[in-house]
């Protein structure tokens, strides 16, 4: 979702201080999500690989509030 809405690069320090965890615990979910190859995490960033194995991993927690965005917003970039 950050990706669809801004510019900023997802670091493991952004991604903990905007989930509120240690540092640590972010670096674990992303070898997890690595090891699925959802994304790429190199030197400290993070980059997606495969959109719709995202939005497929995400479930239901990603399409609606797409929608409600769109709705809200306009259409996302």
């Amino acid at each position: 979702m950050c990706h669809d809405r801004t510019d900023i690069e997802l670091t493991h320090d952004y991604l903990a201080i905007t989930l509120a965890v240690r540092r640590p615990s972010v670096t674990a979910a992303l070898h997890i999500l690595e090891g699925k190859r959802l994304i790429v995490s190199a030197r400290g960033t993070v980059s997606g690989r495969d959109r719709e194995a995202w939005e497929m991993f995400a479930a239901g927690a990603y399409g609606p509030y797409e929608r409600e965005y769109r709705r809200l917003f306009g259409p996302l970039r």
